[in-house]
């Protein structure tokens, strides 16, 4: 037998004995690594399909033929086939299968369902307890919503704690972003239509929520109350300037618009998400793994991976034509339990939404295009300038961040002819009690990072380290100690520290300073500064999050629930201390022992 021809007749001799069964289906390598998984709703017959090269793309040819062994999981449903498949993909990468780097959540605008709703945003799964609309793209997205439902509606967004606890109306009633309801600027019953309103707005019902607001301002203009007039005309014209930028009013329901596009190799997905006539936001994919691939085949994988981890809309407007369409549906509606249309407009309303987004994605995907050539020939020169092998297509970047040697923070970020890697960024706390040695901090950040990747083989090509000749021996003997011969940079900051006065060390090299107008230069600062605000965002948080705590965590016996409920009743940690003993036992889960120790504590 030909030696190429080893993998088709494994995958032959596998089929025979393979069930009639959903399931999912792994391709291992002579490495054992795993070439590719995927699902069934018979294994059998799905298998079947590489039992023969004739029909199958080039990119499955070689596939089968580096196949070595071949492993499956029976489920009971071609559901649970898919979510496991998700789950080996993202855990495992394989080489054939389409990666959706996207491990996000996104967030939710949320209204509450208490006596005084509160507005606000969530991550995570959804429940009973509160409105939710979204998905947002981000953050920043969520926190303009939120603005415009203060500004327009006065909606609260403090905690509970804090509304049971004020006295005088806070800052937001001032600026006008609050109705002030915690201190009786308005009645309870009003405050409910404010929020009636707001959640009427955000289901799409823009033009009752107007109607209601036009007949409220004549009522206070025929009543004379004029300045109560102005407040609802300017509520009015806010949100009537909200609807024009708003090019999706003609789109009911919840439907998510995608579009895929690609340039050569390269493929870009454009997702906008569409509420109830409310345009939630957009978002831009940059799938890998997808040379050699059918557009209809890419965006099937897409829409699997993205909706087992994201809600599924009612309604996917695409504007590629897709095989399996039918089964496609079949899938997502018994994920979603109701029913899900997968349509391609031709004309109207929705065939102009989905040009916008074409034309968002062709844009997205140009400047994409530009900067992988950029980066393509930034990677090509570091290789002429550091003498490297070949084009560097991993670049680890170090750099450390402490103030006065507490909340010590080591940052890797990782570049190549891609850009930045974001995925796999890491941060890194110092464990040793080495005050500020920033020699000593680098030299175990390293040491835990290539430890581990030598161990997992996922070495880089050049390491990069914020700093000059010290840095650099220290970067150079962990290399060598482990038995590692990856070239190592150092890049200092010049005497006075200016941008383009830097210098380049390399063990064994005459230092290099680049003119002050190399584009080369100008890409190493790029990706140093990029490290250092990695390091120095990281550290802020760490510090932040060590500087909230209390004297609370001190005492013996208090957890993080006897905490909540000691802020949840008393407010503040100052009105904690300034109780007796009587009135801290009245928390749940504080005994007279417990109170005892708090009060001795601060008296």
């Amino acid at each position: 037998m030909q030696k190429n021809l080893i993998g088709l007749e494994i995958i032959r001799n596998f089929h025979k004995n393979t069930p009639n069964s959903p399931g999912v289906y792994r391709m291992f390598n002579e490495n054992k690594q795993v070439l590719y998984v995927g699902k069934a709703k018979n294994l059998h017959k799905r298998i079947k399909n590489y039992t023969d090269l004739d029909g199958l793309s080039e990119r499955i040819q070689k596939m089968i033929l580096e196949t070595r062994s071949m492993e499956i999981i029976q489920t009971h449903t071609e559901n649970e086939a898919l979510l496991l498949e998700q789950d080996f993909i993202k855990q495992l990468h394989p080489k054939y299968n389409i990666l959706l780097r996207d491990d996000k959540t996104y967030p939710y605008l949320t209204i509450t369902k208490e006596d005084i709703p509160r507005l606000g945003k969530f991550r995570g799964d959804k429940n009973s307890s509160a409105h939710f609309f979204g998905p947002f793209p981000s953050s920043l997205a969520v926190n303009e919503s939120i603005k415009m439902i203060q500004s327009v509606f006065g909606l609260r967004t403090c905690k509970d704690t804090m509304f049971r606890n004020r006295q005088t109306p806070c800052l937001l009633y001032q600026i006008k972003r609050c109705s002030g309801v915690c201190c009786g600027k308005i009645t309870p019953a009003e405050y409910k239509r404010n929020v009636d309103d707001a959640i009427s707005f955000l289901n799409g019902e823009n033009r009752d929520v107007i109607d209601n607001l036009s007949k409220e301002m004549r009522k206070a203009s025929d009543e004379r109350n004029y300045e109560k007039a102005i407040v609802y005309r300017d509520k009015i014209t806010y949100l009537n300037q909200i609807l024009k930028r708003n090019t999706l009013s003609a789109i009911d329901g919840k439907t998510d618009i995608i579009a895929l596009i690609s340039k050569g190799n390269s493929f870009e997905i454009e997702v906008l998400f569409s509420r109830n006539s409310v345009t939630c936001g957009q978002y831009s994919y940059f799938p890998d793994h997808t040379k050699d691939m059918e557009n209809d085949e890419i965006l099937t994988s897409f829409i699997e991976q993205f909706y087992t981890d994201h809600e599924i809309p009612d309604t996917i407007i695409t504007n590629i034509d897709i095989k399996d369409k039918e089964e496609l549906e079949e899938t997502l509606s018994s994920l979603k339990k109701t029913k899900v249309q997968i349509e391609i407009p031709k004309i109207g309303d929705k065939k102009k939404v989905l040009d916008t987004v074409i034309q968002n994605a062709n844009l997205h995907l140009e400047r994409k295009f530009l900067e992988e050539r950029d980066n393509r020939h930034y990677m090509e020169e570091l290789a002429k300038l550091f003498e490297l092998k070949a084009p560097p297509k991993r670049i680890d970047v170090f750099d450390n961040s402490h103030i006065f040697g507490t909340d010590k923070i080591g940052a890797m970020i990782v570049a190549g002819p891609t850009g930045f890697q974001k995925d796999n960024y890491r941060k890194y706390n110092i464990r040793a009690n080495i005050a500020g040695d920033d020699y000593k901090m680098m030299d175990e950040v390293l040491t835990r990072r290539y430890t581990r990747a030598k161990a997992e083989h996922t070495l880089p090509d050049l390491i990069l380290v914020d700093g000059g000749r010290g840095q650099l021996d220290i970067a150079y003997n962990v290399i060598r100690n482990l038995e590692l011969d990856t070239p190592i940079v150092g890049i200092a900051k010049g005497e006075n520290r200016n941008a383009g006065e830097e210098t380049l060390y390399q063990k064994g090299h005459r230092p290099i300073n680049l003119a002050k107008n190399d584009p080369i230069l100008f890409y190493l600062q790029r990706i140093r500064d990029e490290a250092h605000r990695f390091a120095i965002t990281t550290h802020r948080a760490k510090r932040a999050k060590s500087h909230f705590r209390s004297a609370l965590d001190d005492i013996e016996g208090i957890g993080a629930t006897k905490k909540k409920n000691l802020l949840n009743y008393f407010g503040s940690v100052k009105n904690i201390v300034n109780a007796n003993i009587s009135e801290l036992t009245k928390v749940d889960g504080i005994n007279t022992n417990l109170a005892e120790k708090i009060y001795k504590t601060f008296h």
